[in-house]
């Protein structure tokens, strides 16, 4: 939203000083300009948008956006999308000129507590602002330390930490220096730990206000904050990860950037993924979520598409014959890969939902109840079976156990979603529900379906799938109940 600067009642660390135009320790915008900017897209979304929405994930409530140029195609981003609910009040640089100390004395004055100051070229797990957030106390200055022998952007001044290994690494003195000179003669690295500073700082706002005694424009505010918070004392490290940040303006930095955020779906597994979700078809899937991303295909299309597939190879079992078996079982498989890649979409994006999780999860019931129904019409049609009512009546009781189990593991999902009716619910119960919410709602069993059209065995899959189905349907339906009663609280 807009607003003009105002004193906002904000509690400590809820706001966020975003530097789109420049990075926080290269105020002054250097002369050579780095290829990436906030309109850079990655994994679908632009840098500033990314940024916007991890900090909004890790719990900012307002931003203040120091934009350029780019300001009109950043607001008209912003405006129209419904999923930005941190407050944005967007401050342009040509009124307020991020090299100017008055600048960050006016901001000092809109701030209460402490504020997190980060540019938007680079890509971070919102844990990392979570830990920031969290570890301030008592005024403290907190900032995000790189890891040696990372490639970052050269142009950047290259700002060190000097720490003393005996206090936990409360920074005594602040360093700064070019990336391409070497460390003063007075570092000794086994009495000291030396490394770069990342463009996430946390500085309260009195720091900001002491920026006219500035020697030089090259000088920076952050930097003459850190030097006077390393003066008192109060200056604490915490150190990142390869897989919570990453500057994308280095060498071949909006790649690694790509890299880091797919590897973080693999750590991020659905709580009903099975083990051929979580070591075949999550492997599989990656390349089809980037097509997906790059052509700019929502999550719940994702899942109408996979639901599709998943019906066509339903059609196929109907036949009855060999070959079409094989062929549906593949079909199903496919659109088990595919189901996969509208979460991965969807987390990449900050497009999750409540209404996308529901569709997935009746996408999915939808294609495995259309399954049975086509092998037990195929059996019925074709091979030993053929005109007996048996395939029918066990097609029947393994659909009718899949309607019973989607309906139990709505109820024990949304119990999960409310915290407190979840907690009333004695420990073993809690236990043996998860336990068959895991077994019951994953989708392994589509591996199984292609051995047995492999084999020639798939009416042999509607015995397996109707005793399978009602047994673990009428468990998690008694473990439910008993679960609820009163005396099990």
């Amino acid at each position: 939203m807009d607003g003009t600067l105002n004193k906002p009642e904000v509690s400590t660390v809820d706001t966020a000083i975003l530097l789109a135009s420049s990075g926080v320790f290269d105020l002054t915008l250097a002369t050579e300009r780095s290829p990436v900017s906030a309109l850079t897209r990655i994994g679908g979304l632009t840098l500033f948008q990314r940024t916007v929405f991890t900090l909004q994930r890790a719990g900012i409530s307002q931003i203040l956006a120091l934009v350029g140029e780019e300001e009109q195609h950043l607001r008209s981003l912003i405006h129209q999308d419904d999923r930005v609910q941190a407050a944005i009040r967007w401050l342009p640089v040509r009124e307020f000129p991020p090299g100017d100390p008055q600048t960050w004395e006016t901001l000092a004055n809109e701030i209460k507590g402490s504020c997190l100051i980060l540019g938007c070229h680079m890509v971070f797990a919102p844990s990392l602002v979570e830990s920031l957030r969290e570890g301030v106390k008592d005024g403290q200055v907190l900032v995000a330390i790189g890891r040696p022998g990372d490639e970052g952007w050269k142009a950047n001044p290259g700002v060190v930490m000097r720490a003393d290994p005996h206090t936990s690494g409360i920074t005594h003195r602040v360093i700064f220096q070019d990336q391409e000179s070497t460390p003063p003669p007075e570092f000794n690295e086994g009495e000291c730990r030396l490394a770069p500073t990342t463009d996430l700082v946390v500085l309260p706002a009195r720091l900001l206000g002491i920026s006219g005694s500035w020697k030089s424009p090259a000088g920076g505010p952050i930097r003459l904050a850190l030097e006077q918070a390393a003066a008192e004392g109060i200056v604490k490290t915490i150190s990142t990860t390869a897989q919570d940040y990453l500057d994308a303006r280095g060498p071949k930095g909006l790649e690694r950037a790509e890299q880091m955020l797919f590897r973080s779906l693999q750590t991020v597994k659905g709580s009903l993924d099975g083990l051929v979700d979580r070591y075949v078809n999550r492997k599989l899937s990656g390349a089809l979520t980037r097509m997906f991303i790059k052509l700019g295909i929502s999550p719940n299309v994702i899942t109408i598409i996979s639901m599709l597939i998943g019906l066509a190879g339903a059609a196929c079992f109907a036949f009855g014959s060999y070959e079409l078996g094989i062929i549906g079982a593949l079909l199903f498989q496919f659109s088990v890969i595919v189901d996969c890649c509208d979460g991965e979409v969807a987390r990449l994006t900050f497009a999750e939902s409540a209404f996308g999780q529901e569709l997935d999860i009746i996408a999915d019931n939808v294609v495995h109840m259309a399954i049975f129904a086509g092998i037990a019409s195929g059996a019925y049609f074709e091979g030993p079976w053929q005109h007996s009512p048996m395939p029918l009546v066990l097609g029947a009781v393994a659909i009718i156990a899949n309607a019973f189990s989607f309906i139990f593991v709505n109820r024990v999902r949304h119990l999960k979603a409310n915290s407190t009716a979840w907690r009333k619910i004695n420990p073993a119960h809690r236990t043996r529900l998860e336990f068959i919410l895991g077994n019951v709602a994953n989708r392994d069993f589509s591996v199984v379906v292609l051995i047995f059209a492999c084999l020639a065995f798939l009416p042999w899959f509607l015995w397996l799938s109707a005793l399978g189905g009602a047994f673990f349907s009428l468990m998690m339906g008694w473990t439910l109940r008993r679960a609820l009663l009163p005396q099990s609280s």
